[in-house]
């Protein structure tokens, strides 16, 4: 201690902290409490109690501000105006071992000595720093043991009593009451819910992601998570659990006795719908290597990719029979938009381009004449029993792995894989070639044509060539397209059109 100290009393700073405060009533952690003890001590010693600093409803915790809390901090910024800081008890200082020893250590600089007193540890001494260490690790090993009971519990009401544990809803639903009177559960949203059966509906009648998201937006619907409806994130409603009334625990679906998915609040969707709309939705990636699914996924998601005009990718150049590009260009000090070669300098002998309007409209023209009144049909393939197979699946993968855990039940996980092993062999039984269904959706090419965004007008006009069109070289004169610097390989000029009409029809 410096000289100066040794001749006067030792001025006492006191810490007081609560997690929780619930009052003065409190007879044995409250701030008067804490206080009371702490100046009975100060006074046995004869020092002089200069201030009292409170850290009230702050955790002490890992979680918590640890080390920053607004009391403690201002104690550490007044370390040189004090002799010593006394708490009642340890924990209130410090809830781990890194903790204490970090302020320990912060105030043996200043020259400043801590004292607990329900454990009569005056720690400037080596001996009271040691039990202090020991006694902080206890308190560390109690935070960990009651964030762990914590945890469990809220497990428990997931899991096992059907509650639902999030703080946002999925699309489609609202948080209510559990009928138990404790905690919260789902109900179905009809005003959302009409919305997304709506979206699902345009989907599965051949219309796009994109279309359908616009047609959210315009009604005034909102995701949970987002301001506007994108392809992205209506694809994710569409295709995830929650529609099925599904509930995902760290990231794992809930599985009943028999292994396969819980169904815990009412679905929005049938399995048979989800069925569809994952089948149609359904990225390559997501389907396994080699299957015959994956193939037709990657076809249809090559063909339904998003164009930036009506005719990108449809058309090539009569020069050198490569692909046309669609882009703006500079004419007359204005910028139009017009399809040219993509050969990159003199590998064309003699490149294309041409105005995109005049191009479009005319397409559009001839391809309504001709197949205006054609029915739409959908040629859809499908496996009916693939998501019953994934769900199999899934539910074997996630239960081999809770035979893992050390305190795993083995013989009622044996039981459940058993049952499942023996599903998925009545379903592997089955025809495993994808079933091809072809569906009229009941409209019109016309009709279908006026509610589709670009790329699914380019989807139409895809579904009735036989190939790319092929564009000739243009003569100088007026603004207005020749039809002779078209070559359209049209379905419908080289086959039987009574035979093939739905195949002209087809929308990939």
């Amino acid at each position: 201690m410096t000289t100066s100290r040794t001749h006067r009393p030792r001025r006492a700073v006191i810490y007081i902290r609560l997690s929780v405060y619930r009052g003065e009533a409190d007879p044995t952690t409250s701030p008067a409490s804490q206080e009371a003890r702490c100046r009975a001590y100060a006074e046995s010693k004869g020092w002089d109690v200069v201030d009292v600093v409170r850290d009230l409803d702050v955790s002490g915790s890992d979680k918590g501000l640890r080390l920053d809390r607004p009391g403690l901090a201002s104690i550490r910024e007044r370390f040189h105006d004090v002799d010593v800081v006394i708490f009642a008890k340890l924990d209130r200082l410090a809830r781990n071992v890194l903790d204490f020893n970090r302020f320990a250590e912060e105030a043996r600089t200043h020259d400043v000595d801590l004292v607990s007193v329900a454990e009569s540890l005056d720690l400037s001494t080596p001996g009271g720093r040691f039990v202090a260490q020991i006694l902080a690790a206890f308190a560390e090993m109690e935070a960990a043991t009651i964030a762990e009971r914590t945890k469990l519990g809220k497990e428990t009401a997931v899991t096992k009593l059907g509650r639902y544990g999030g703080n946002t809803p999925p699309y489609g639903y609202r948080i209510v009451e559990h009928p138990s009177g404790r905690g919260s559960a789902l109900e179905i949203d009809p005003e959302e819910a009409a919305h997304i059966r709506e979206a699902a509906r345009l989907v599965l009648d051949g219309g796009s992601l994109y279309g359908a998201a616009q047609m959210l937006n315009e009604t005034g619907s909102k995701p949970h998570r987002a301001e506007r409806w994108g392809w992205s994130t209506l694809r994710a409603v569409l295709v995830g659990d929650a529609v099925l009334g599904r509930v995902k625990h760290r990231g794992r679906l809930i599985l009943g006795d028999d292994g396969l998915p819980e169904v815990r609040w009412e679905p929005i969707f049938t399995l048979e719908e989800s069925q569809r709309l994952r089948a149609i939705l359904a990225r390559p990636s997501d389907l396994p290597k080699d299957s015959p699914a994956r193939a037709v996924a990657e076809q249809e998601h090559t063909t339904r990719t998003r164009a930036a005009r009506l005719l990108s990718g449809l058309l090539t150049c009569s020069g050198c029979g490569r692909p046309m590009r669609a882009g703006v260009f500079p004419r007359r000090g204005e910028k139009v938009g017009r399809y040219v070669c993509s050969a990159e300098g003199a590998r064309c002998p003699a490149p294309v381009t041409i105005t995109a309007t005049l191009v479009e409209d005319y397409v559009a023209e001839v391809f309504l004449g001709m197949a205006g009144l054609m029915p739409v049909f959908e040629v859809r393939t499908m496996n009916r029993d693939a998501a019953e197979v994934a769900q199999v699946e899934q539910a074997i993968a996630e239960t081999t792995d809770e035979l893992r855990a050390p305190d795993a039940d083995i013989a009622a996980l044996v039981e459940r894989l058993t049952i499942l092993r023996q599903r998925r062999d009545e379903l592997a039984a089955q025809p495993a070639e994808p079933e091809v269904v072809k569906v009229d959706t009941g409209e019109m090419m016309a009709a279908r044509w006026e509610r589709e965004d670009v790329a699914g007008r380019r989807a139409l006009v895809h579904s009735v060539l036989t190939g790319p069109m092929t564009v000739h070289p243009g003569k100088r004169g007026p603004k207005r397209l020749d039809p002779d610097r078209l070559d359209i390989p049209w379905r419908w000029e080289d086959i039987d059109v009574d035979a093939e009409i739905a195949d002209a029809a087809r929308v990939d």
